[in-house]
């Protein structure tokens, strides 16, 4: 496990050259206030394409002795050598069928991690991007959290799911469906 604090100093550094919200795994497990994670971290740019922005982040990484490779979706992954092992970092983008609408990155929430403070997006955001998704793997992920949500009493808005649906346009009916098959109830 790679503790939160030295995930922290790596994206800490990282963010001098590029701003990005955080949208991936790392947001069930900082509202459970895990110390750390056993996965990777997937990051969202925010003001900018990850393609743009592709011979910086590879300079940054040449730089720190960080390797860099690519995602399936042929985006950036940089692999960070920690004390604790190797962090993965993914960096995503709006390509093929991954969507994030610019309103789940707009209402990502300021939480600590480590000494620092970043920008994550809310847990009801995730449901849906894990839903819109809808891998294999997402569909279990997905019933588990709705285990775990309920063990732990972690309150979900409901408002804020239902109004964010709609952001997945053409999906937002899928997704409603998707969310039901598992248990998930809206209304």
């Amino acid at each position: 496990m790679i503790s939160f604090s030295s995930i922290g100093e790596a994206l800490e550094k990282l963010r001098k050259i590029i701003d990005f919200v955080i949208i991936g795994d790392t947001v069930v497990e900082l509202v459970l206030n895990k110390k750390g994670t056993d996965s990777d971290i997937d990051i969202f740019p925010v003001d900018t394409s990850v393609f743009a922005e592709e011979d910086k982040i590879r300079e940054f990484c040449n730089e720190n002795g960080w390797d860099y490779g690519s995602t399936p979706l042929d985006t950036p992954r940089l692999i960070v050598p920690l004390n604790e092992g190797q962090l993965q970092i993914d960096i995503y983008d709006n390509i093929q069928d991954f969507f994030v609408p610019p309103e789940i990155i707009s209402n990502a929430k300021e939480t600590k991690i480590g000494k620092y403070e970043f920008k994550v997006i809310r847990l009801e955001d995730y449901i849906l991007l894990k839903a819109n998704a809808y891998r294999e793997e997402d569909e279990k992920e997905l019933k588990d959290l709705l285990d775990i949500i309920g063990k732990k009493n972690i309150k979900i808005d409901k408002k804020y799911l239902e109004c964010h649906i709609n952001l997945f346009e053409e999906n937002s009916s899928s997704i409603k469906e998707r969310l039901k098959d598992i248990g998930f109830t809206l209304s």
